[in-house]
Parts: structure tokens; sequence; C-alpha cells
């Protein structure tokens, strides 16, 4: 039996393959009689281009401009289920964060306080916060002409110019980087991602072309398994189902203390493992109007929901358990 090769996310971001890991850490991947190899492999930047080498079989990643640059038309890989969107209390702790005083002070309370700003931003503006930041600003009626884009780089820089005050606002994701600036009162969430885009697709389940084209059984069997690490997942952060056991797998899988785990908003997830295609759509468009891409570009292309689809028919659409009915879980 061939190995199956996965990235996942490394070091303090690797909570955010939390339907993987659980899936991988429950057995349900065995359960399936597949041989699943995990690989740290970071974010997006490096994983979509190994998925398009097929050098990894699968991996979970935000359906951003990355994934769409990096594909050969030849060879297209495709998303084939939900691993997070962004709903209320739900989708990772990150958004826009803020320094302190802007938010004790009453300076930053409504979306058109953000004009005049300075807000630290990626130099690549086709970088996942320029879409955050302007979904920001069109809910308050403005656009990036209307704040002082300040260029840094993801990283230990946006948390340093905050302290110093060289900046206003930015964006963060890590877990344990929101956990420390809450410790030393370095910045403050403004924003959640969910207030920010409600229903944002986050990251979705890709299938290199090479496993969903010459290895389509196993390929079924994995989203088999993953639909059904999904629904405990959803399980036990939705009805409290085994949720202490789930945490403790996570904490395991991650090698995060159990109270960040824990401390960590859950993935939003649709229990049937749907994508929010109307979400995807709109930010391939976002790229497409600025010409990061071109308006050739699919969505169609991009999506195969046929092992999901046959996923459902063998396990059925998603009931709650008996438990949750009754208000029980633990």
């Amino acid at each position: 039996m061939a190995t199956i090769h996965v990235g996942v996310n490394e070091g303090t971001g690797k909570i955010y393959s939390n339907v993987t890991l659980t899936t991988y850490g429950r057995g349900h991947f065995k359960d399936q009689g597949l041989d699943v190899e995990l690989h740290e492999t970071g974010g997006r930047r490096n994983t979509i281009p190994m998925l398009a080498s097929g050098e990894l079989d699968v991996s979970a990643q935000g359906p951003h401009y990355e994934f769409y640059a990096s594909c050969e038309p030849e060879r297209p890989y495709v998303m084939v289920a939900d691993h997070g969107t962004a709903r209320a209390g739900r989708g990772g702790p990150g958004g826009i964060v803020a320094r302190p005083e802007l938010i004790k002070s009453g300076r930053l309370k409504e979306w058109a306080d953000l004009k005049g700003l300075r807000v630290a931003l990626s130099p690549r503006r086709y970088d996942h916060d320029w879409v955050t930041v302007s979904s920001a600003l069109a809910r308050g009626g403005l656009t990036t002409d209307d704040i002082e884009v300040v260029t840094t780089d993801f990283g230990g820089g946006r948390h340093e110019a905050l302290v110093e005050g060289s900046i206003d606002l930015t964006t963060v994701d890590r877990p344990a980087s929101i956990a420390e600036a809450e410790r030393t009162g370095a910045f403050i969430v403004w924003k959640r991602e969910w207030e920010v885009r409600p229903g944002r697709q986050q990251r979705a389940v890709m299938f290199s072309h090479r496993f969903r084209t010459n290895r389509r059984d196993e390929a079924q069997r994995y989203v088999i398994a993953y639909l059904t690490g999904l629904r405990e997942y959803f399980d036990a952060f939705e009805h409290g189902i085994n949720r202490d056991a789930i945490i403790d797998v996570l904490a395991e899988q991650c090698g995060d203390p159990r109270e960040v785990v824990e401390a960590t908003p859950p993935a939003g997830l649709d229990p049937d493992g749907r994508l929010n295609l109307d979400d995807i759509g709109d930010e391939l468009r976002w790229y497409q109007d600025r010409r990061f891409l071109p308006t050739t570009i699919s969505l169609d292309a991009f999506v195969d929901n046929s092992f999901l689809d046959s996923a459902l028919d063998q396990l059925g659409t998603y009931h709650p358990p008996a438990e949750a009915m009754r208000g029980g879980g633990t």
C-alpha cells in the first residue's frame, strides 16, 4: 500500500491543521486501510507548490492567491472539502489587532474609525491580510486610500512596531502570538475574522492532481475517514461530546500545552464538509478585479465535489447525535 503524503502546518500554526490532526490521531485513516504520513510543510506559500508538483498528495490550505497562481493548467489540484470557515465564535483567534491605547481611549470603535490609521500590511498586495483589511474598510465605506499603509511582512516585526507605536493596526493569526500579546499587553484583538468577513472559507482540503486521478479509491477512502473525523471534531466543540478526548488528541498532535488548545477558538465547520463556494468565488474575483489573477480562471476547475458526494452517500447527511439532542456530552 502506497503512503499518502499529507502536508500540515508547523510550529505554533500547527493547530490550524486541527481537523486533519483529529482524524489522524483518532485512527480514522487507519480504519480505512490507509497509510497516511504527516509532513510539517508550513503554510500555503511552501505547501501549495508541493501539491502542484505531486510531492504532497493532500493538504488543507487557504484558497487564496497562491492556490490559483501556482496551479499548472494541465495538472490542476482541487478543493474537495471544508477544513474551516469563519463563523461566529469559530475560526481561530486571529483577526485585526490594534494598539491597546486606541481601543481603551475610544479612538477605534466603529469600522469608519479605521480612517487615517497606520496599518501594517504585507509587501505582497495579494496576501490575505490585504483581503482582510480591505473587507474591514469596506464595512466602514472606506478603501485602502483612506489609511496609511506601512509595508511590514508577517512575523515579529509587526509586534515590535505595535509596541513601539510606529503602527496602529495589523493582522495576526497564530494563537501563541495572540496569547503572548494578551499576557504582555502588546496589542488587543479588535475584530476577529468572523466579524470582519463572516463565512470566509479559511481552509479547504486539497488533493494533488496525481492523487485525485491515479489513486481515486484511496482518495475516496481518505474523504470518508476525514468526514468521520470532522464530525467528531464538530460534535466535540459544538455539542461537548468527547470534547476532552479531542482536546487531548490535538494537544498531543500539535505539541501545544493543553490550555493553549482549549483556549483557541475551534474551526467553524459544515458537518457535511461542504465548501462555501460563494465566498471562495468572491475572493477569486477580488484578485481578478485587481489584476493579480487573469479573469480566465474559473472556480469550477478547482473544485471536485465527487469525493464528498460519495462519502455522504455512504455516511449519510449529518444529524446531531442523541447526546446532543438530550443536552448531554462531556
